[in-house]
């Protein structure tokens, strides 16, 4: 059977980022809540925090200075840098073909079936891509990490990977809440209160749907009043949304503290009695006023069995009762 332990009390919080004090100046995604009346949590308590809802709107590009995926770099020291929009494959070609320093050095092209940008030198001289001081690897089908690569005269370089433009594929709520329960791959100890997937197309609506998983966090601090949030994609850059709004909502419940002791938690099993064992050998049940006798039959007492024994003695204790009252 199991046993759910229910809030102690619960606050829901709906924060609009139009009424927010944001921190980073031309960034509503990272601002400050001041929380009018205060949630408090005794020593024995805790506060388990979830995300209920996220509506956010897909306003940021996928290549950008503030995603820092938008910087070429050729030669040691020409450097690209593709202005921050949204692109598609054919734009992004576009993009190296019209500029006028890059195309009298390199043609550049794109095959559809394999997905792969291809830079083809067409002078008489060896010129070189630095990839590793680059910014837009990924987008143009390199290694996040990777290093120079020079082209002969007339050689084409091809590139490694596939094209990709799908940059921001995850969202990233985080807060100054301390949380001990939650961890993540780039720093141990997380500030992420929840993750939301991307799931739709640029200038579409992001949303936090019922089948989503709602990630708990446990809170420990005596008081909650003031509140730090960030919002960032899966690399941790703060996401330019271009003044448009958002709102999202938290849920703070207050929960008993667990303690090993009287094994108190979120979900509780609660053993039942074992159940009864049923004798297999016939037993005889004799009454003397309110006590129960169970007899075991084969247990001889003076050649009588112990039932016969029990008999005899109630009935010459009632013989000596009548006695006694003569």
């Amino acid at each position: 059977m199991n046993s759910i332990i229910q809030p102690i009390s619960s606050t829901h919080l709906h924060i609009r980022s139009k009424d927010s004090t944001q921190i980073v100046d031309g960034f509503n995604t990272s601002f400050t809540v001041n929380l009018t009346q205060a949630i408090s949590i005794r020593e024995n308590q805790e506060c388990h925090v979830s995300i209920s809802s996220v509506e956010l709107p897909y306003s940021f590009y996928n290549v950008s200075t503030d995603l820092n995926n938008n910087t070429l770099v050729y030669d040691d020291n020409q450097t690209l840098t593709f202005t921050s929009q949204n692109y598609d494959i054919d734009e992004l070609v576009s993009f190296f073909e019209n500029n006028t320093a890059f195309k009298a050095i390199f043609t550049t092209t794109y095959n559809e079936q394999t997905n792969k940008i291809s830079f083809q030198n067409t002078t008489g001289s060896t010129h070189k891509i630095n990839l590793s001081l680059s910014t837009i690897n990924k987008e143009i089908g390199f290694g996040e990490v990777a290093s120079d690569r020079s082209i002969l005269a007339g050689a084409t370089l091809t590139s490694d990977h596939v094209a990709n433009l799908a940059t921001v594929h995850s969202i990233f709520i985080k807060s100054s809440l301390s949380s001990a329960n939650v961890l993540s791959t780039r720093a141990g100890n997380s500030t992420t209160l929840q993750k939301v997937s991307v799931d739709v197309n640029s200038l579409g609506m992001i949303y936090m749907t019922q089948s989503d998983f709602r990630q708990i966090s446990v809170i420990s601090q005596p008081v909650i009043d003031h509140v730090t949030f960030q919002i960032t994609d899966q690399n941790d850059n703060l996401l330019q949304l271009n003044n448009c709004n958002f709102e999202f909502s938290i849920l703070f419940e207050i929960f008993p503290k667990y303690r090993e002791f009287n094994n108190r938690r979120r979900d509780v099993i609660t053993q039942r009695s074992p159940p009864i064992t049923i004798p297999t050998q016939p037993q005889n049940i004799i009454r003397d006023d309110d006590l129960q006798f169970a007899i075991d039959e084969t247990h001889p007492i003076e050649n009588k069995t112990e039932a016969k024994h029990k008999s005899d003695r109630i009935v010459l204790d009632t013989l000596l009762d009548i006695v006694d009252n003569q």
